[in-house]
């Protein structure tokens, strides 16, 4: 995975937990040791946050949501699936990022119809918004390459399960909103032969 692609998850995790308002010690600590690379460190601090604040009788979405990161950057696709998708059940933030992040694992797991699934409910969520970090500070998140990266994705997904009239379908989708995407023309020109 690149460094890239990590420091993009760890900022997504750390933006999550000032939306959540989340202060507890072993999440900071998590997400730190995330930041640096450190994952197995990480998932140990999410692990007992998670721990704690069961015992104190509450939910851990983002403990759940640093354990499926760092499963992510560790290439432990359903360990990513399970735990964003534990993370969500606990009442945790929907973005397109989770959502691209369980699809994506879908994919590399080869479960294509899961994929489908997440990057729909992605596609559902709005491009941008705004977002609360604490009194008074506000900022835009924009999920609009996400949300692309997910569209495109179903056609691969489609094209997968050689399910070519839904490929076409998707594609034709995706090309009109996106007409300068030359990747997304050859794939095109690739569909029209099947």
């Amino acid at each position: 995975m690149s460094t890239g692609k990590i420091k993009y998850l760890v900022l997504s995790l750390a933006s999550v937990c000032l939306l959540t308002a989340c202060s507890k010690n072993l999440i900071k600590e998590g997400t730190e040791q995330l930041e640096q690379g450190d994952y197995e460190k990480a998932v140990a601090a999410f692990e007992q946050a998670a721990e704690d604040a069961q015992k104190e009788g509450e939910r851990a979405p983002e403990a759940y949501r640093g354990i499926g990161m760092a499963c992510y950057a560790q290439e432990d696709y359903e360990g990513t699936r399970q735990n964003l998708q534990k993370a969500l059940d606990e009442g945790g933030l929907e973005t397109p990022i989770i959502y691209n992040l369980i699809g994506g694992s879908s994919m590399k797991l080869e479960d294509y119809d899961s994929a489908l699934a997440a990057f729909s409910k992605g596609i559902e969520l709005p491009e941008s918004g705004t977002v609360s970090r604490g009194t008074k500070q506000e900022t835009e998140a924009d999920y609009s390459e996400v949300i692309r990266e997910m569209k495109f994705n179903r056609v691969v997904c489609f094209e997968k399960k050689l399910d070519w009239e839904n490929a076409k379908a998707a594609m034709a989708e995706y090309a009109s909103q996106y007409p300068d995407d030359t990747e997304a023309q050859k794939e095109a020109e690739f569909l029209s032969t099947r």
